[in-house]
């Protein structure tokens, strides 16, 4: 009997593992991706008016980070813009942003957050960190998903047009599941997730080139007939169109095959088909110096793949690296920066990167995240606690209501439709509480010129304000001691993150091994002193 009863256990327990299991690989589906896209869009509308792009007059990116926990998810941060400084620009006391793409503005407010639950712990308040042999590390069961609303500039953003590219609707819906082999060996070098694609393909519209220079559309040509067997799609007939629709758009019926069944689904499409010739989305990021250049032939070959960028700047050229290379670089080194890994045991990585319904693609994504840099790899040795983590890739059906492709489409006179200047920053933290902050050209909105350079002029994620909060939970930090190893009265910006000692080796390994041609900025930008 006993025997029995301890076999019935034995199956129940590898049962509920089982179940267990199968909840945990399945909740990274297109629900979840629509879930965090819902939770972005909401927590920007909840911001105040100042600052926001002009209706149907400017568009912007956002990009947010949430934080989740027993099922409950919230913004911890959250960032607007598609600007950039020229490299003439670049302050150094640390004053200004240098960046201030959503990508780069969401993850510096995830600093800003990270900061203060390191402050909250050191108080011994309740907080998100756990002391742990005299560094912090988060607690159990917290993971940090990444919103961006469009993809990101760079090697992400670089991939071929399909039929459906430029046409309106909830068309087709396709979603798998793709599991990749890195065949690395090292240990701790690769962490990599099953690839989950929630795509739209009817959503992908005109390339986003995240600059204020935009590529011009392809001049479309007539065609009577659109097909697509890759896709098993099929037109079955035209209806009337719908006068005074965006674009002048028409409604198909369309037969998606899912398992052997069909189902018709209504498509919006522009009266205007597409060139017969293949095209890619493109990039205003241009190649950095070692690089293969753009061949810029027309269609397919205007750009290569794989290559490190920077960041467009009109007339003065960027040293900022584009937003795929910098979200590369976060997979291996963490989204929390040196100085934050003066307190941490290990770096702070995302779980999930969710793109907003935009143009997309898997294989893009998947090649600017890790595959281009997959055979480079091998050779990396990072030291503990560090290791290459390719988060789940999701897209979701939920688009931004201030994207370019939406503005433009509500917009009575689209050629008009620019960037916004600004750029939008808040966190979690008692610093937005009840607002958040506007910047325009890296520094606070609307001051004078008399206050440039006074603290008046910092936003809250500049390099000088989050190292003046790192100096300040120092001295009331007794367990880590880093007060005693570090002197923020003399040391400068540069030398007190280069005493991040595994944060500046596992720097060191990826700069050597795989990014020897990343940018250099002047040595000037470091100099400044808290």
């Amino acid at each position: 009997m006993l025997c029995f009863i301890l076999i019935f256990f034995i199956r129940l327990f590898i049962y509920i593992g089982f179940e267990i299991l199968f909840k945990m690989t399945d909740t990274y589906n297109e629900e979840f991706a629509d879930r965090v896209a819902q939770l972005s869009n909401s927590k920007f509308i909840s911001l105040g008016k100042t600052g926001k792009p002009k209706e149907h007059t400017e568009w912007t990116l956002l990009a947010c980070i949430l934080q989740l926990e027993k099922g409950n998810m919230h913004v911890v941060s959250l960032g607007t813009g598609s600007k950039c400084i020229g490299a003439s620009q670049l302050s150094g006391a640390g004053d200004i942003l240098h960046d201030s793409h959503a990508e780069v503005v969401a993850r510096r407010a995830f600093v800003l957050y990270l900061i203060e639950q390191v402050d909250r712990a050191v108080k011994g308040q309740e907080s998100l960190f756990q002391e742990e042999k005299g560094k912090y590390v988060i607690r159990e069961g917290v993971t940090f998903h990444f919103y961006v609303s469009h993809t990101p500039c760079g090697d992400a953003s670089i991939f071929p047009k399909q039929e459906w590219d430029e046409y309106y609707g909830d068309c087709l819906k396709t979603s798998f599941t793709q599991h990749h082999n890195t065949q690395i060996t090292q240990k701790d070098v690769c962490d990599t997730h099953p690839v989950t694609f929630e795509q739209d393909p009817d959503s992908l519209i005109e390339a986003h080139e995240d600059s204020n220079e935009f590529e011009q559309p392809a001049k479309k040509l007539k065609k009577n007939s659109i097909t697509s067997t890759s896709t098993a799609v099929t037109y079955i007939h035209q209806s009337k169109c719908e006068e005074g629709s965006p674009s002048e758009s028409c409604l198909l019926a369309v037969t998606e095959k899912s398992n052997g069944k069909s189902k018709k689904n209504p498509v919006t499409i522009n009266k205007s088909d597409h060139p017969a010739n293949q095209d890619i989305h493109r990039t205003g990021a241009k190649t950095v110096g070692g690089e293969q250049e753009d061949p810029r032939l027309p269609g397919a070959d205007y750009h290569v793949t794989g290559a490190l960028r920077t960041k467009p700047g009109r007339g003065d050229p960027t040293l900022s690296m584009s937003c795929s290379d910098k979200i590369f670089k976060w997979t291996v080194l963490g989204v929390q920066g040196a100085l934050l890994m003066l307190f941490l045991k290990s770096p702070v990585y995302f779980e999930t990167i969710t793109i907003g319904k935009c143009p997309y693609s898997q294989e893009a994504m998947l090649r600017a995240l890790f595959s281009r840099f997959e055979n480079k790899l091998k050779n990396v040795q990072l030291p503990e606690g560090f290791r290459v983590v390719t988060p789940h890739l999701l897209s979701s059906s939920i688009g931004f209501p201030f994207s370019r492709d939406s503005v433009t489409c509500l917009s009575p006179n689209p050629s008009k439709v620019m960037p916004s200047p600004t750029c939008l920053i808040w966190s979690n933290t008692s610093t937005h509480q009840g607002k958040h902050e506007v910047a325009t050209n890296g520094r606070k909105h609307g001051i004078t010129k008399k206050a440039i350079g006074t603290p008046k002029s910092w936003v809250s994620v500049c390099c000088k304000s989050l190292l003046l909060k790192i100096k300040d939970i120092a001295h009331n930090d007794d367990q880590s001691n880093i007060s005693n190893q570090v002197d923020f009265t003399n040391h400068d910006y540069g030398t007190i993150k280069a005493l991040a000692s595994s944060y500046y080796q596992a720097w060191k390994e990826l700069r050597t091994n795989v990014l020897d041609n990343w940018t250099v900025k002047p040595s000037f930008v470091k100099t400044f002193k808290a």
